[in-house]
């Protein structure tokens, strides 16, 4: 079974489930009657106001912004839209045989309109063919048939590379046709009717974002090579397992550790273990790290991304391309953030040292998206982005001066750009030297011991708790210089007689005997030294002394190297060593210290090779070219200033692609657009146990290795392939040999593959070679948790973790609740469409807030003024917003609250309220949790109780205190399961407050 088996099952699990049917019922945002000239691409500009506004309004809503005047307003000069020319409805007589009415839009072309009514095509240019309405079709009740998948994916093939609206109106003429047999304008499908009118929808309603994924599946189908990378995913083997670096290993390991992003914390241990076994991966390997909530993920993907830096600015080459990737927004938003908000010291050489860069990633986003000001993005080589401020002659003229200024403020000296950065190398590769001296210098150190031994000392007086007792050792050393004085001043005193009648045996015993009384005196053990041999004295006092010398400069060198360096720790020895609590070590001082300023002056490196290169392209007139070499150089030079891009994973594939000649028509050049499959040094997957199989998989074709950071305790991918479907995928695809192969289908699942159960995670997991222990998941693990209270995070150590997490925290204090409380409701829960709600429990913590916001607002704003004046800032105003957060497992009972809210005057704008979605990965100090079941649900299944998940993720988000809203008898009366033991821990936590 080859790799491309996987990549058409996935590339047609993802096919499948991106073809959604669009409905307008219910829908505010869509036209219909529209006046549009399809031919020449445009609407008219009352309509296409009206459809901007309308958006416009929705987007500032969502974000509880209601005043066209508030100064957050996001105004709308364009949106992505989706256009039907025509409408397909049954005949009637087929009305009364099938009872399908319709209508149906089954071809939508995607455009974007601007406030003129002008249009044009989108970056996603194939039209949006609902796949309800396409052959094989499993629903019965759907009748209308526009074309089948075979034909749909074949005419897919066929890209459009051109700009102008007219062009695109001809190609989408030709893949309908393609596609149906028939011309657009005649299409007239058997017992239906097509009724030609024009209909507009906001393209928020059902997007398409996958197509870049599935063009990079079509053109690895056709790869005679499979990338190794994607190829290790691919297998069904799981990787053979590897001994985990040991304690005495890490000495070594952390030579490949050189540069830390932040200043503020040291990794943890965890971390450290992770990055040190990240840092043994070849090309084409792959490590997962399974990172439980408030482990500190953010972290260590902020310190690989620096020590990337660092390595390749030592090396000199070029900068690595690293590209972090996840499935949502929400999880990139987070890394974007995580990036632009390092900390950093003090000091000229912690600021950048090129204009209008201002964080370390970049983020890559779709053409239509609108990015906050403050984060610097790249949309394409002829679209917005940082690239159009920075890659011209004044801006890198600018960039030259204010560099060579930064460097003349940090260093004193007046260089060229050139010199910097050999100078800036040159700082970094003494850096690398002094460390690998300084392990030299601490392997040495800790051979005293076994030195002390041959000298024959008390090693419990002379070396203990990792130090030398310097006036024991002097003191050893004065006994035996006093002692070789005495013995030399024997033999000057001896009796002739006695020497030349040495070689007697009465006369050398009376010698031996004397010499045995002067060392009587010796701190050390001398048992070696032949009595009756001059020489082995002499061969006694030359090794110990020698010895002694040995152990004084071995300690030395040791305590001077620490003190130049500002080290006060040793590395640890063993395992215990790195739990002890407040113990800086040595690996922990050098990450926020030497290796911390290692990743300035890499990246000040990196900002001085960029000018340089930016000049040598503008002097050949490079910029806009975009073939193989030139594109991967753009990113290669991106890079130089933002070392991590980060994207969706629906996205990442679009970028990452290269301007390929095709052939040469009488009007126009034929180009297309290849993937360029392994550019990517490094890829970062976060969130991982989010990201299902198909959408995550194929841009590991992109790249050389892969570190995947997740947690499968969390929340899971939001699959979109019924299982039927999917085993249906398999059967067709050849990876099992019929649909009912349940081992094979068993097996597949538990590794990750499928596209209804599967995730990246899993994938990753399967593909690592190392792990902790028989009891975790295949991967490293992060274990030290500082997110949450020692009370919190127990439940979530409990009910998902088997006790393996390390709460740092510390117990609940200073805070105004109890850190996990229970407050009952005696409500009933009512289905509202496919939701549930439950209107006294939205009443009751509406109460609860407004009878404690003000409190609430008042005790961390007080905390807020206190660590303002201890850092001389300041001080931020603390909004409920930031404070509290509301969880609840059902969309219905998110809109009972706010309704709630409203009606007892709690300003909700800004406020979190929703599913456990709206809070992965971040947290709040307060977390409010609406069960929405009541007692008329008893006895059966609850949305919470389907696996450790949702509660795991609820809990976790709080800092200080979790509140649940709920009706007692529903948790009582669950035995085993999540919320029984929820219920059961509160208790606990409770009565021991009492």
């Amino acid at each position: 079974m080859s790799a491309n088996n996987f990549i058409k099952y996935w590339r047609n699990t993802l096919a499948d489930a991106a073809r959604i049917e669009i409905k307008l019922e219910g829908k505010a945002l869509f036209l219909k009657n529209c006046t549009v000239d399809v031919e020449s691409g445009q609407v008219a500009i009352q309509q296409a106001n009206q459809l901007i506004d309308r958006e416009e309004q929705r987007i500032n809503y969502e974000k509880g912004i209601e005043n066209r005047e508030h100064e957050d307003w996001q105004s709308l000069d364009e949106v992505q839209i989706l256009i039907s020319s025509f409408l397909v409805s049954p005949i009637p007589e087929y009305i009364k045989i099938v009872g399908e009415e319709g209508p149906f839009y089954p071809f939508w072309i995607k455009a974007i309109l601007n406030r003129q009514g002008n249009l044009r095509p989108d970056d996603d240019t194939f039209p949006y063919i609902p796949r309800v309405h396409l052959e094989p079709q499993i629903n019965e009740k759907v009748n209308f048939i526009f074309s089948d998948v075979d034909t749909i994916d074949k005419v897919y093939a066929d890209a459009f590379t051109e700009k102008s609206w007219p062009q695109y109106w001809d190609y989408l003429k030709s893949i309908f046709k393609e596609s149906t047999g028939q011309p657009l304008e005649s299409y007239k499908p058997e017992n239906f009717l097509v009724s030609q009118e024009n209909t507009i929808v906001i393209n928020n309603i059902i997007r398409n974002p996958a197509d870049g994924i599935i063009q990079l599946y079509d053109f690895l189908l056709k790869s005679e090579k499979t990338p190794r990378l994607l190829h290790n995913i691919c297998s069904r083997q799981e990787e053979p397992l590897k001994p985990l670096l040991s304690i005495e290993d890490f000495e070594a390991a952390s030579l490949n550790h050189l540069g830390q992003m932040g200043h503020e914390h040291p990794l943890s241990v965890s971390q450290r273990r992770s990055l040190y076994h990240f840092n043994t991966l070849k090309d084409g390997s792959i490590l997962a790290v399974n990172g439980p909530p408030g482990t500190g993920k953010t972290t260590l993907l902020q310190s690989i991304v620096a020590n990337e830096v660092v390595l390749s600015a030592i090396e000199g080459d070029r900068p690595r391309i690293i590209v972090a990737c996840s499935t949502n927004n929400q999880a990139v938003t987070n890394i974007i953030d995580s990036f632009r908000n390092v900390k950093a010291r003090q000091g000229i050489l912690y600021k950048r040292w090129i204009p209008e860069i201002t964080s370390f990633g970049l983020y890559l986003p779709s053409k239509s998206k609108n990015i906050d000001p403050k984060v610097i993005y790249y949309k394409g080589l002829f679209d917005e982005g940082i690239h159009k401020k920075i890659e011209n002659h004044a801006f890198v003229d600018e960039a030259r001066k204010v560099y060579c200024q930064n460097f003349f403020e940090h260093t004193g000296l007046a260089s060229t750009v050139n010199e910097i950065v050999e100078y800036l190398q040159d700082e970094l590769k003494q850096r690398n030297g002094n460390l690998i001296h300084g392990v030299e210098l601490w392997r040495k150190f800790k051979s005293i011991p076994n030195q002390i031994r041959l000298l024959g000392a008390d090693n419990s007086n002379l070396f203990s708790g990792g130090t030398l007792n310097i006036s024991a050792l002097s003191g050893i050393e004065d006994n035996l210089l006093e002692l070789e004085k005495k013995f030399s001043s024997y033999l000057d005193t001896e009796s002739i007689w006695i020497k030349m009648f040495s070689f007697f045996k009465f006369v050398k015993e009376k010698r031996a005997t004397r010499l045995k009384q002067i060392f009587r005196e010796c701190l050390v053990d001398y048992a070696v030294i032949n009595f009756y041999r001059i020489d082995s004295f002499h061969q006694f006092f030359d090794q110990r002394l020698s010895l002694v010398k040995s152990i004084r400069q071995t300690s030395n060198a040791w305590t001077d190297w620490k003190k130049q360096h500002s080290i006060s720790g040793d590395p640890p020895n063993d395992e215990a060593g790195f739990k002890k609590e407040k113990s800086l070590f040595f690996y922990d001082e050098l990450e926020v210290s030497l290796k911390n300023e290692m990743f300035y002056l890499a990246t000040h490196y990196w900002e001085g090779r960029w000018i340089l290169e930016t000049e040598r392209v503008l002097a050949e007139e490079r910029l806009f070219k975009n073939g193989q070499v030139d594109s991967l150089m753009r990113f290669q030079r991106l890079a130089m200033l933002t070392p991590c891009f980060v994207s969706t994973f629906y996205m990442a594939p679009k970028f990452f692609t290269y301007s390929k000649f095709v052939k040469k028509l009488l009007t126009r050049n034929v180009f297309e657009a290849p993937p360029l499959l392994e550019s990517i040094d490094l890829l970062i997957v976060d969130e991982a146990g989010q990201v299902s199989p198909e959408v995550g998989a194929a841009t590991f074709a992109l790249a050389k290795r892969a570190i995947v950071v997740g947690d499968t305790k969390q929340i899971e991918p939001v699959w979109s392939v019924p299982q039927k479907i999917d085993h249906a995928n398999l059967h067709r695809y050849e990876l099992v040999s019929t649909k009912e192969d349940f081992i094979k289908i068993d097996e597949l699942q538990s590794k990750g593959f499928l596209g209804s159960s599967g995730s990246v995670m899993m994938l990753a997991q399967k593909s690592s070679c190392y792990r902790v222990n028989s009891r975790t998941e295949r991967g490293l693990l992060l274990t030290e948790h500082r997110r949450c209270f020692d009370e919190i995070i127990e439940y979530c150590n409990k009910l998902a973790y088997d006790g393996l997490l390390e709460p740092m925290k510390g117990k609940a204090r200073d805070v105004l609740f109890e850190p996990m409380k229970f407050i009952p409701v005696d409500g009933e829960s009512f289905k509202d469409g496919s939701s549930r709600t439950n209107s006294l429990e939205a009443i009751e913590i509406a109460k609860w807030l407004q009878l404690n916001s003000n409190r609430i607002v008042n005790n961390h704003q007080d905390r807020e003024n206190a660590e303002a004046l201890r850092e001389n800032r300041k001080p931020k105003i603390v909004t409920l917003s930031e404070i509290v957060g509301i969880i609840t497992p059902f969309k219905g009972q998110k809109l009972m609250i706010k309704s709630a809210l409203k009606k007892n005057s709690i300003d909700t704008s800004g406020l979190t309220i929703g599913t456990v979605h709206a809070l992965q990965g971040a947290e709040r100090p307060i977390i409010l949790f609406s069960s929405v079941y009541g007692k008329n649900n008893m006895g059966g299944g609850y949305f919470f109780d389907k696996g450790v998940n949702m509660l795991n993720v609820a809990v976790s988000r709080a800092k200080e205190n979790f509140i649940v809203f709920g009706c007692p008898e529903v948790f009582q009366g669950s035995n085993g399961t999540p919320s029984s033991l929820l219920y059961k821990h509160i208790e606990r936590v409770e009565n021991i407050l009492v």
